[in-house]
């Protein structure tokens, strides 16, 4: 199997929390424990999507400037998050069904891959090392390295130029909204994949795709936006809301 030379899409661009490792968990269990030990209740602000896809110091930040509380600052408290996500990765880590065989498929028909995460360099590595995934990527990007993160498309846009293919022959596989919108004002493609809490956004219609998981990235309308046609194996079907949008 082999991308068409017109194929709208020449690489594929991973997110990874969420997306390709479970992370989510971590993430908001960390935050609730760094918060709460320094007195602050972020619970009515985590939970609903607001924070998801964002830096670690975007999401303090939209915190702090909800709830107004003082005392350690937003890189402080971004460290601290970190660190126990880090950890929980490191003992706890597991990757979402289908992430393993999407990266096969996609590798196995010729497309380039890179990774693209809102997540610090020290939960990219801590993802990377567990699974042995450092090899899958030519390119591995940090949106901490830029001046904004997700939902601005800088960190997706730095991914397409260290595979040196142009925007608009980009897929991005992301589970967040705040990716999908980055995605998109990136001018690429884009397959959203939520978590089943997330699915009834609205929001989600921004993506070309919908999938339940990564496990449905064998439908033939996902290989169509990969300029790819048939695979190997039985095809997995993709939902109802798994259907081409314009």
């Amino acid at each position: 199997m082999a991308q068409r030379p017109d194929a709208p899409g020449a690489a594929a661009i991973f997110d990874l929390d969420g997306l390709l490792v479970d992370s989510e968990p971590f993430w908001l269990r960390a935050e609730l424990e760094v918060f709460d030990r320094a007195g602050i209740d972020v619970r009515p602000l985590v939970g609903r999507g607001h924070t998801l896809g964002l830096r670690v110091d975007d999401a303090v930040a939209f915190f702090r400037s909800r709830l107004g509380f003082a005392g350690p600052s937003d890189a402080e408290f971004a460290a601290q998050i970190v660190a126990r996500v880090v950890a929980a990765i490191e003992e706890e880590g597991a990757l979402l069904p289908g992430a393993l065989d999407a990266l096969d498929l996609l590798e196995s028909a010729g497309v380039p891959l890179a990774l693209a995460s809102g997540s610090a360099p020290p939960v990219i590595e801590a993802v990377l090392e567990r699974f042995s995934l450092a090899g899958r990527f030519a390119a591995v990007c940090s949106a901490v390295d830029e001046e904004h993160g997700k939902p601005h498309p800088a960190v997706f846009l730095r991914a397409a130029r260290l595979l040196g293919v142009e925007p608009t022959r980009c897929v991005v596989l992301e589970d967040a909204v705040n990716g999908v919108v980055a995605a998109k004002a990136a001018r690429m493609s884009v397959i959203a994949v939520p978590a089943e809490r997330h699915r009834g956004d609205r929001r989600y219609a921004l993506a070309d795709l919908v999938l339940d998981s990564l496990e449905q990235l064998a439908d033939p309308v996902a290989l169509a936006l990969f300029g790819l046609e048939g695979a190997p194996g039985r095809v997995a079907q993709a939902s109802a809301r798994g259907s081409r949008r314009g």
